[in-house]
């Protein structure tokens, strides 16, 4: 029985290898070759897909597969960083204080900054907060509302198949902090991209292998989410960061939950357990549905404040100058100072701001994204269309990580 059980497992393990050959795109020995970034993406994204679909024993096993057919051919398994924890193993997790949270986002550029607030003021789980479109919240991101709605939904499937766990449709909130750090986040990519269009995603992938043009519709996978969140955790001075994921943060938020009001008194249980996005007994995930304005009341009542004080300022300001200068932006605090020499009332992020754009060229990269646009039609679309555009005249041009497909119209 052992044998033939090993030789069963065997199979399995080169259909699994055949299938992940496959979706890579390349030969075993091209994908031996590639650098270890790389490597990691291909192995975690293939892995992911199975376990987002809910085949999690199919996601264990490929990454056990994966990991064998890497050691037999000399690879150091152990120094890649991915997650295997699909099935029953109880992974070490840290929950970060909200002093922890703030500090987290200060350090993190204005992308990561908005994730990191949106993640712990609103309890999102991950699939949640990466299936998002711009155009769900736009009316909202563009107005001075506070708190921010956001409405999960089965819709949401579409997008990323586990992003409403269960089916359960439930409402919940940006605060003021994540609030203004996603609507700073959003002006910006603005400026970019010449424009975000309703149906990219709030915060799309950062894949170099998909055409930046592209990048706004492509969901950022799991992992890739997960792993910048330890190197901000890290780079935040947070010991137990390599144990810090989206989950972590989601229990933060229920800490707030927990503490109670800033005027005193405690969240209804139900609130709490509605606004987790679980399951409620009978009638009452309808009434909280229908009395959304009562329970931003209620929310906005909580503290999300680090240390029983607001974000500061200057906070928000470091976080921009640190952002500035991962972008190669060298001597901003002199930059700024000669800007206001000319025009003595200029506000500092808006110096910042224009530091950044007068150096990067963003005006020009604006409009080269938009000449692009413009001049290369590409769609993203699924299998179950294929046919149709290839009758129009459509090549296939790559099948993305996410098993969707990029085409472009022939010229």
């Amino acid at each position: 029985m052992g044998r033939r059980g090993s030789v069963s497992t065997l199979r399995t393990y080169f259909k699994l290898l055949a299938w992940f050959v496959e979706y890579a795109g390349m030969s075993p020995d091209d994908f031996l070759r590639l650098p270890r970034e790389r490597m990691e993406e291909l192995i975690q994204g293939f892995c992911d897909r199975y376990s987002e679909l809910g085949r999690k024993a199919m996601a264990s096993n490929a990454m056990k597969a994966i990991r064998s057919f890497l050691r037999a051919n000399k690879v150091r398994v152990e120094e890649l960083e991915l997650d295997d924890s699909y099935r029953w193993m109880k992974r070490p997790e840290y929950v970060p204080t909200k002093e922890e949270v703030y500090r987290m986002a200060s350090v993190a550029g204005l992308k990561w900054r908005a994730i990191i607030l949106c993640l712990f003021q609103s309890g999102l789980r991950n699939s949640a907060l990466r299936a998002l479109t711009y155009g769900m919240l736009k009316d909202q991101i563009e107005s001075d509302v506070i708190p921010i709605r956001v409405h999960i939904t089965e819709e949401l499937r579409k997008i990323i198949p586990d992003a409403c766990k269960e089916g359960v449709e439930y409402w919940t909130f940006f605060g003021r902090e994540a609030s203004e750090a996603l609507r700073q986040y959003i002006a910006y990519r603005k400026e970019v991209q010449g424009g975000i269009e309703d149906d990219e995603l709030l915060f799309p992938s950062d894949s170099r292998q998909i055409p930046r043009e592209l990048r706004g519709k492509v969901p950022m996978d799991k992992w890739s989410l997960t792993k910048q969140l330890k190197r901000i955790a890290r780079k935040a001075g947070i010991k137990d960061w390599r144990h810090i994921r989206a989950h972590s943060l989601r229990k933060t938020f229920r800490a707030v939950l927990d503490a109670g009001y800033i005027d005193g008194g405690q969240m209804a249980e139900d609130d709490k357990e509605y606004l987790m996005g679980h399951k409620l007994p009978g009638a009452k995930a309808p009434y909280h549905n229908a009395n959304v304005d009562v329970l931003a009341q209620r929310y906005m009542r909580l503290d999300w404040s680090p240390g029983g004080r607001a974000m500061s300022r200057q906070q928000i300001l470091e976080a921009l100058k640190a952002f500035a200068k991962t972008l190669g932006v060298e001597d901003l605090e002199i930059k700024i100072a000669r800007m206001r020499e000319s025009d003595p009332n200029i506000d500092d992020v808006e110096a910042i701001g224009m530091i950044v754009k007068s150096e990067l060229g963003i005006e020009k990269m604006r409009l080269e994204a938009q000449k692009r646009r413009n001049n290369d039609p590409k769609k993203i679309i699924d299998e179950g269309e294929l046919e149709h555009y290839l009758a129009e005249g459509w090549d296939v041009q790559t099948v993305l990580p996410s098993g969707r497909i990029l085409i472009r119209r022939s010229t």
